[in-house]
């Protein structure tokens, strides 16, 4: 158990670097390979991964006809949709500044559950909420109008629309984690999501002849790593040390992007992304606490 517990721990590190990284690596691609095209190569190479996953994990689930359309329709908002926002979003954006936008996943998460599912929110979680709004006004830097009209205006609402798509998602493949294991529900997702990028990803004019090796290595290492590899691990990590613990970890992930940023891509971290960015890591660290304890007091009960 101790073993299991030292090899999850050691797992769940790798996998937030390995996340934190991605950013990088997703912006040096996409100066190359159009957005659509990578989400489509990316999952193509990892929905072959995960098959051979899922035959191992779990060879006796089999997707129920009736599940068909939600499992479309998650993978479609989930993966295709997700990864068309992040990924022209990072294309415009620093890595740095993409990741710390994304990490406000689990703020927007309990927005939307509260006012869907009305559940109730405490005094930490407002306190998280607003936190985390102020730490977006610090990073953002521009008014309302120029998020518009702006080139790194856009690139913001593209990362926004990824946090809302990944929200959707979340909402969508609920019913599912009823049904199906997890392997087995993102192996469709991701399958499903790779036929979907293909009809934008023909109309996407891509530099093929400037492909070489730093491209090609970044591409694998999306693909096998970040996509196939780090999910496996993230699974495994979360059944060992929970929930809590693992989510703990994820929240260093934009510390992990920003680092890596100013140190292979020279990025200049200027002093309001440095306070939006605390502000943001804060806000999600006690909304995650909040979101523990609850669920330790309902247990309990």
């Amino acid at each position: 158990m101790k073993n299991n517990k030292t090899l999850a721990t050691i797992g769940i590190i790798l996998v937030i670097l390995a996340w934190g990284i991605s950013f990088l690596s997703i912006k040096v691609v996409v100066e190359i390979v159009q957005p659509m095209t990578l989400g489509f190569i990316r999952f193509f190479i990892a929905t072959i991964l995960l098959y051979f996953v899922v035959k191992i994990k779990c060879p006796n689930e089999k997707l129920q006809k009736k599940d068909y359309v939600n499992m479309m329709l998650a993978g479609f908002i989930g993966v295709t949709l997700y990864f068309y926002f992040e990924n022209n979003g990072i294309k415009i954006l620093p890595p740095s500044s993409a990741s710390l936008i994304i990490a406000l996943i689990p703020i927007f998460t309990l927005i939307f559950d509260a006012i869907i599912f009305r559940t109730r929110i405490t005094i930490i979680q407002i306190i998280s909420v607003v936190l985390s709004l102020a730490g977006i006004y610090y990073l953002v830097g521009v008014n309302i109008t120029d998020l518009f009209v702006s080139e790194h205006g856009k690139g913001y609402l593209m990362m926004f629309g990824a946090v809302m798509a990944w929200v959707v998602y979340c909402i969508t493949t609920k019913p599912l984690f009823d049904k199906y294991s997890q392997t087995f529900i993102v192996y469709y997702q991701s399958l499903f999501g790779t036929i979907l990028f293909l009809p934008f990803a023909l109309f996407e004019k891509n530099l093929w002849a400037s492909i070489d090796l730093n491209i090609s290595l970044n591409l694998i290492y999306l693909s096998v790593i970040c996509s196939a590899v780090a999910f496996v691990v993230y699974v495994y990590s979360m059944k060992e040390l929970g929930v809590f613990t693992t989510s703990l970890y994820l929240n260093v992930m934009p510390i992990i992007t920003c680092v890596f940023s100013y140190i292979i891509l020279d990025d200049i971290i200027e002093k309001n992304q440095i306070i939006g960015g605390i502000m943001i890591i804060i806000s999600v660290y006690l909304s995650s606490y909040q979101e523990y304890k609850t669920k330790k007091v309902q247990k309990l009960n």
